[in-house]
């Protein structure tokens, strides 16, 4: 009787995770994000630049410096672009491009709690992006036969710095992990890519664009606690 009840409770040490809190979460985050060409950019009147839609997937690492404030670090992969549009044609009227990148960002939240469960947060930080899929240049053609207007596209960075600013809701299971939606703005200190959208006959006519590669982010993350993988250091003898 003795030792089963010892065997019990050493059990429930192990598994209740909400009498082993840590620091340290690790998880992930998904979302979609939107991007487009630089807004500075000088179009032909004929022309126009659309969101293009992409998505962003990643893991992440927090480190709670105290109750209102955390170190932050991840690690992914994102997909933006951009589309331009050809407002006087009737078929095919735009170019579409997707350009995919590794990211990785590192920064500090602030949060603000509404009670040991909810709370709201601000996101500031540094991020990387590594061009790692993109060629040296591209030609994209509106259609396969007898496009009516192209953009010729050349990388003028592969590794480019960014900076990033977020908001979040979130909240705390009674497990001690953490889930969050999260509205994050990116944005790069240069260029990306180079464009330069030729149309008319033959191709005479042209104008340039560039690609800075910022993006808005809408997601989810969820962060598991490091306290659920720590054994328990109770032993009991009989």
């Amino acid at each position: 009787m003795k030792k089963g009840l010892f065997i019990n409770l050493a059990f429930i040490l192990v598994f209740n995770s909400t009498e082993a809190q840590s620091p340290w979460y690790v998880g992930g985050s998904a979302g979609v994000c939107v991007s487009k060409t630089s807004i500075n950019d000088t179009l032909a009147n004929t022309f126009s630049t659309r969101n293009r839609v992409g998505g962003y997937g990643n893991l992440r690492l927090t480190y709670d410096m105290n109750r209102a404030s955390s170190l932050e670090f991840a690690l992914g992969f994102i997909n933006t672009g951009y589309k331009i549009n050809n407002d006087t044609m009737a078929y095919n009227t735009s170019i579409s491009k997707s350009i995919s990148s590794w990211n990785s960002t590192l920064g500090i939240s602030f949060r603000q709690n509404f009670s040991e469960y909810n709370f709201i947060s601000e996101k500031f930080g540094v991020a990387v992006n590594y061009n790692a899929f993109s060629n040296s240049s591209d030609t994209l053609n509106n259609k396969e036969n007898l496009p009516d207007f192209r953009i010729v596209q050349s990388l003028n960075s592969t590794v480019y710095p960014m900076f990033y600013i977020g908001f979040a809701m979130g909240g705390k299971t009674d497990g001690g992990d953490r889930y969050e939606i999260n509205l994050t703005y990116q944005q790069s200190f240069g260029t990306s890519h180079l464009l330069k959208v030729q149309h008319g006959e033959f191709f005479n006519e042209q104008f340039p664009l560039t690609y800075r590669g910022g993006n808005l982010q809408l997601g989810i993350s969820y962060f598991f606690n490091f306290g659920k993988f720590e054994k328990s250091e109770e032993y009991f003898y009989d």
